[in-house]
Formats: C-alpha cells, sequence, structure tokens
C-alpha cells in the first residue's frame, strides 16, 4: 500500500514540477477494492465545463516530445507509422529508467494486463466461437516488432542504449522473447491508454456522439497523456471529456459532479468483446453494445451452398466495388430486436444479390444497382436464418447452462478471465438467439409466396453505392 501511494503522490509532484494545473477540486485515489487500480475522484462538488486539469503538451509522452526525436531520422518515423514509433519511444524511455523524464508516470503505469494479448490457450478457448479471437494479433504483432522495430534499434543501437558499452549485444537481443513480452506491454499500455493527439487548431469530422472515424484517428500521432489515463471509463456515468488546445490537453467536466462521486471517461460505443481485447476488463454497462459478428467467408460458403451460380466471384467483386463487402458483419442488440435495425443492410444486399439467378442479376449489374436491404424475399430470410443459427451453433456450451453457471466471485486470475470470456459470449448468444428468433418470426409471416424473382421484377434494384477505391 504504501509503495502505491508514494508512486500516485511522486506522479502528482511531477505533473507540478512539469507545469500541470490540477484542480484542488479532484483527487487520485486508490481504488483497488474495487477492482479499478488508480481512479480520480471529485473530492469537491465540481460545475458543469469546470476545467479538472490542464496537462502542457509537452508532458505528453509522444514521439516529438522525446529525445529520440531528435537522435533518429524523422523518416525512420514516418515508415513506422504512429503504433510503432510511439512503442520505440516508449521502450526507449522505459529502458533510461529513473533518467527518463516521464519515469515518475511509468511507475503508476500497469504492467501485467488482462487484455487477451496476455491470455493462454486455455483462456482464449473459453471465448469460445466470439471474433474478437482472430482480432487478437499477437503473431503478427510479433512479425511487425522483427521486422520493423528491431532493425531499428540494431541500428541505433548507440542511441536507444546511450552510454552503455554493451549497446550493440543488447540490440540483438531485442528478439528474445522476454523483449517482445516488453513490446507487447507497450503496445498494450497505448492500447489501453493512449489518445490520437490532435494538434490544436485541428477539425476533424465527427459523428453525432462526438467520434471521428476510424480513419481519421488512424493518421493522428498517438500519445500517453498523463493524468488522463488514470480516470476510469464507463458509458453511463461519463461525466467528463478531453479537450485539445493549442498548447495544452484540458479534461472537463460534462456536467455537475457531486463531491465523492468518481470521474468518468468514455471509450465510446465499444462491445464487451472490444473493451476486453483493448482494456483487459468487463463492464454490464458496455452490454448495450455487444455485437455478434458473423464472418463474410462462413456467410458466402452457406449461399454458395444453396447457390449453383458460376458467377458468386463476379457477384463478390461488384459488390465490393459498391462498398458492400467487408471481413464480417455485426448483428446489434435492440430490445425487442428488430431485424431492420439490427441486421446490417450491407449483410441483407450481399445474401439477397449472391442468391439472384444469374439473369437476375446481370440485369442489375448492367443497371449499375443493388437490391433494396428492406425489400427481403423468403428465400432470402430463410438463409440469414440458416446462417445466425449455424453461427449460435460454433460455441460449444448453451446458451442457458452459461446464464445458470455463477461467477463465484473470482478469486484468481484465471478465474477472472473465465468469468469474462462467459459473459462475453452469453451477450453473443443473446444476439444471435433473439436474431434467430425474429428471422423465423418473419419467414412465417412472409409464408411461401415471397420469390427473389418477385421482389426483383416488382421492385428493382435501388441506386448504385459506388464508391471510389483509394487502394
Amino acid at each position: 500500500m504504501a509503495d502505491f501511494e508514494e508512486a500516485s503522490q511522486r506522479f502528482q509532484g511531477w505533473l507540478s514540477r512539469s507545469g500541470a494545473d490540477i484542480s484542488n477540486k479532484i483527487e487520485l485515489r486508490d481504488l483497488r477494492a474495487v477492482n479499478a487500480g488508480r481512479g480520480v475522484v471529485a473530492a469537491q462538488d465540481v460545475d458543469e465545463d469546470e476545467i479538472l486539469f490542464r496537462i502542457p503538451r509537452s508532458s505528453v509522452l509522444c514521439v516529438e516530445n522525446s529525445i529520440l526525436s531528435k537522435e533518429i531520422p524523422k523518416a525512420t518515423f514516418d515508415t513506422l507509422g504512429p503504433w510503432l514509433s510511439l512503442i520505440l519511444v516508449m521502450l526507449y524511455e522505459y529502458e533510461n529508467k529513473s533518467a527518463s523524464n516521464w519515469a515518475p508516470y511509468f511507475n503508476v503505469l500497469p504492467m501485467e494486463f488482462n487484455t487477451l494479448m496476455f491470455w493462454d490457450a486455455n483462456e482464449l478457448e473459453e471465448l469460445q466461437a466470439s471474433a474478437v479471437r482472430t482480432k487478437i494479433g499477437k503473431e503478427s504483432a510479433d512479425e511487425n516488432f522483427k521486422k520493423e522495430l528491431v532493425p531499428v534499434i540494431k541500428e541505433f543501437a548507440e542511441v536507444f542504449f546511450s552510454g552503455d558499452g554493451h549497446a550493440r549485444a543488447r540490440a540483438e537481443e531485442m528478439s528474445s522473447p522476454e523483449n517482445l513480452l516488453l513490446m507487447h506491454k507497450m503496445g498494450s499500455l497505448i492500447m489501453a491508454y493512449a489518445f490520437d493527439v490532435e494538434p490544436g487548431n485541428v477539425h476533424k469530422d465527427v459523428d453525432e456522439d462526438g467520434y471521428a472515424s476510424e480513419d481519421e484517428d488512424d493518421a493522428l500521432p498517438k500519445g500517453m497523456v498523463p493524468m488522463a489515463d488514470m480516470l476510469n471509463a464507463d458509458a453511463d456515468r461519463n461525466n467528463a471529456r478531453l479537450f485539445y488546445e493549442e498548447d495544452s490537453l484540458t479534461m472537463k467536466a460534462l456536467k455537475p459532479i457531486k463531491a465523492g462521486e468518481e470521474i468518468f471517461n468514455d471509450y465510446g460505443p465499444l462491445p464487451r468483446s472490444d473493451l476486453l481485447r483493448r482494456y483487459g476488463y468487463i463492464t454490464d454497462n458496455y452490454a448495450q453494445y455487444d455485437v455478434a459478428e458473423i464472418p463474410t467467408e462462413e456467410i458466402v460458403a452457406h449461399v454458395s451452398s444453396l447457390s449453383h451460380s458460376s458467377t458468386l466471384a463476379e457477384r463478390m467483386d461488384y459488390l465490393d466495388e459498391h462498398d458492400v463487402v467487408d471481413t464480417g458483419y455485426d448483428i446489434t442488440n435492440s430490445d425487442p430486436f428488430n431485424i431492420q435495425e439490427s441486421i446490417p443492410p450491407e449483410l441483407i444486399v450481399l445474401v439477397q444479390f449472391l442468391l439472384l439467378p444469374d439473369d437476375g442479376a446481370k440485369r442489375l449489374m448492367g443497371k449499375g444497382k443493388l437490391p433494396k436491404p428492406g425489400n427481403i424475399a423468403r428465400e432470402v430470410v430463410d438463409c440469414l436464418l440458416k446462417i445466425v443459427k449455424a453461427r449460435l451453433e460454433q460455441y460449444k456450451t448453451f446458451l442457458e447452462d452459461d446464464i445458470a453457471a455463477t461467477d463465484d466471485f473470482p478469486t484468481t486470475q484465471k478465474e477472472l478471465r473465465y468469468a469474462m470470456a462467459k459473459h462475453v459470449r452469453i451477450g453473443e448468444k443473446r444476439i444471435l438467439t433473439s436474431a434467430g428468433a425474429a428471422l423465423a418470426r418473419m419467414a412465417q409471416e412472409l409464408g411461401g409466396t415471397n420469390s427473389i424473382e418477385k421482389r426483383l421484377n416488382g421492385d428493382a434494384g435501388g441506386p448504385s453505392r459506388k464508391k471510389q477505391k483509394t487502394r
């Protein structure tokens, strides 16, 4: 406890010396008793729009602020890209230990994680058929570290391990399992805590909830923002947001906060599977964002078994040109379950178009059109129902059994991971079960007279959604 509190105090002292302005109305608290690590709590009542803290841009741990950026050519960082560049800088600062300007900051950051990157095979198996297992990317990350990061460290060994007579030998060891694990830990810190650090005068197109597109965020430099990452996140109780100013980053209250209340950031509408993958925990508050993803290859395989067309590959190319094809499709929550709300229109269009007879598909392609997602034929409903049922059958346990099994207050790391995996798969199975029931009802309502041919003849496809390809 003493070491934990001492690290917190040193961190706050470092922030003050760095020019940070921290409101006396907030406190950094030890929340380990509720499995939340450190957190920020209001010590006094806070008004809406009140500044909670302001961090100078010079205190952000990023490429631009590290000495390493002055020692290694900019072209090298440009080649690495935002993620690997920040991992490289964090490795450098971490290896410098107390000599690093950010040493007090590193001392309050975790070095043990429950993110999926660090789960063993048995723990991952508890996720069963969840598509999140395909998104962990540990093997590809290892390859990137070996092919991209390690060569840079070797090339600039004397810089990276400045003052060490064994610099070159240490650089040669960077491909070892221990050092690759350290790179994964730096990457996990970035995934869990880093912000997309906008210039002070940037303008980003955001949606109605205030979130920018992934493409826009991916292009921004990444940075670790001290104190901002001490806030825990909550989808329902989000009461603060980080604002980007010319010389600083400022956390403001979004609503009045009472003394004693915790101050929460928000990760955006993430399903619990991604919350677990990126941050290493789950919470019921994010259950509303759960999805059940169905890989495109599974969908095409089901359609192929029902269709004898020789033009499926050509049709997939056409659909891809019209921005319909993705690696997978998310079926989302709705209560009560609504097909039009929860099943993406692109999935409906994909199945409709692939099930069309060859002459019908050729007519639409000749007009540059697509089927309308709101005009679903009986064959399409039946196919979607088979796809959903097949996806549900890939999970090794029944939904009812998972719900009936209690968590028994997990006390070990493995028990905790098993419990979190169970809740992730429960959320996904609930969605698939609801989708199956809704599709079965629709099939019964449509009867046997609602064919694709009649739908196509009665209502030609909607206008083209063709996009300009940039790759």
